[in-house]
């Protein structure tokens, strides 16, 4: 048996992180689109993708996967813009955007962590280079209100940034570890 991450990225950081954590756990890394075939012997199946307008992406098929083979087990890694839980941005606000795509009631259980990934204008697509002009139009708003928040937001995401770490895997590998699922 053994493991799999399927993941879902635009601009690189969801399958960086995919791919730190396959080498982590002893196992393949594949597109979502080839989960169905990909994972049929793995007994563990994780989810690595990426917030786009407050879900993750891939998240729907991701759940039809798991209602068709729930003999396995599942975990997921939420990749985002944010930084990692700090004061400025507190973990509830991850965990909040996360239930969007896995409520509570229905994935009590399921293993999870927030990476933050980075911000990369350049490798959006047309429509969302236009959504996030228009969000900055909105954080440059709040900034002059003087929102301390969104002035750092606008001021990481102008200049684009790369916040990627391996180590923030680390409380999902060793959880899954406590299990006895890796």
């Amino acid at each position: 048996m053994g493991a799999v991450v399927a993941f879902c990225s635009q601009t690189g950081s969801a399958k960086r992180y995919a791919d730190w954590l396959a080498v982590e756990l002893g196992c393949r890394m594949v597109p979502l689109e080839q989960i169905e075939v990909v994972a049929a012997d793995a007994d563990l199946v994780v989810l690595c993708s990426w917030f786009h307008a407050a879900s993750l992406k891939g998240a729907k098929r991701f759940r039809a996967y798991m209602a068709a083979h729930g003999e396995k087990r599942y975990a997921v890694v939420a990749v985002g813009a944010t930084p990692m839980p700090s004061e400025l941005w507190p973990a509830s606000e991850h965990e909040e955007a996360f239930r969007r795509s896995f409520p509570a009631g229905a994935y009590p259980d399921m293993p999870w962590c927030y990476c933050q990934g980075g911000f990369h204008f350049e490798r959006l697509g047309a429509v969302d280079k236009a959504m996030m002009r228009i969000y900055f139009k909105m954080l440059e708003g709040e900034a002059r209100k003087g929102d301390q928040r969104s002035g750092t937001a606008l001021a990481q995401m102008r200049e684009g940034y790369d916040g990627c770490e391996r180590s923030y895997l680390d409380p999902l590998v060793t959880e899954l570890r406590a299990r006895g699922w890796a």
